[in-house]
């Protein structure tokens, strides 16, 4: 049996190629404007980009059936929660509960951070500086929430002893 074989035995497929492509895309693009962030024209587009991923994110799970499984639960959530402090959170073959609200929150931040950045242009709002700061606040916020969510990564990975980054580019788990 070749190595790929064997990685696959044991193994499920929890990511679709598109799935992890948009993800990827959205991570590379989040990335690329935050660090050339000045306003300008190419900030503009590669944040207009992003809000198209997570649009067609959100497309791709309600044409795939998928929405319900983006939906967190707070009872779960908490239930969670006590299991992770008790260091024993439940090995999960999507996100977790925790994941699954960083999902939603990382998704609204870009959305509202195309919005507040196409007002900037707009006349109406020409010359108020109170929209940029509503802007540099979410950017901030998106900024922490996406070290939190590598640092939940890392800490997963430990609690579960799986590669969690391998699975977002292989596509695949190991069973449950």
């Amino acid at each position: 049996m070749t190595a790929r074989g064997r990685e696959r035995l044991g193994s499920v497929r929890v990511w679709s190629v598109a799935m992890r492509l948009l993800h990827w895309a959205l991570a590379a693009l989040v990335l690329a404007d935050l660090v050339r962030d000045e306003g300008d024209y190419p900030h503009r587009l590669v944040g207009y980009a992003a809000v198209v991923v997570v649009l067609v994110r959100l497309g791709w799970a309600v044409a795939s059936g998928g929405l319900a499984e983006l939906r967190p639960s707070v009872s779960t959530t908490l239930v969670y929660m006590r299991l992770l402090v008790r260091g024993r959170p439940p090995r999960s073959l999507g996100h977790d509960p925790l994941g699954l609200w960083m999902v939603w929150l990382i998704w609204t931040l870009v959305l509202l951070l195309g919005l507040s950045g196409w007002m900037t242009r707009l006349d109406v709002f020409w010359g108020d500086m109170r929209v940029q700061a509503v802007h540099s606040v979410l950017a901030d916020i998106l900024v922490v929430c996406v070290v939190c969510h590598l640092v939940a990564v890392v800490v997963m990975s430990w609690l579960w002893k799986e590669n969690l980054p391998a699975s977002m580019v292989t596509g695949r788990k190991r069973e449950l």
